[in-house]
């Protein structure tokens, strides 16, 4: 048996959104798209359509020295996925090692919208305080 389609949408969306393929990501995303960035960090907030999805992407790269994330677990049924993921953030000669969790609510494969919430989140909020 297969992965599931919810699961294989977001491993492509990952890698899509990992190399900066608007084209294959585009695709992926409900013009009308929000996306809920939890969190103590610059980029917190909900962005809402493609272009601020991608902005505020672009945003927590250009915030941070290193934003290192990589894919741990994918879990997904008929309507949602969620990602665990980990990532190491460098700033001002901190350095912190944290796991995410990304929720996205999906419809006949497309992403309509999507939590992005820390797991550490004060450790995020020290990160940033300085």
């Amino acid at each position: 048996m297969g992965e599931h389609a919810n699961a294989e949408l977001a491993r492509r969306a990952w890698n899509a959104i990992s190399r900066a393929d608007i084209d294959e990501i585009e695709p992926m995303f409900a013009p009308d798209i929000v996306w809920h960035a939890t969190g103590n960090a610059p980029w917190r907030g909900d962005h809402h359509g493609l272009d601020a999805i991608l902005d505020y992407l672009g945003q927590v790269g250009e915030l941070s020295e290193v934003f290192d994330a990589s894919l741990t677990d994918v879990l997904s049924s008929d309507e949602r996925v969620s990602l665990v993921f980990h990532v190491r953030l460098e700033r001002q000669g901190q350095t912190i090692e944290i796991d995410y969790l990304l929720m996205a609510r999906v419809q006949d494969g497309i992403t309509q919208e999507v939590w992005t919430c820390p797991l550490d989140p004060d450790a995020l909020a020290l990160l940033w305080a300085h």
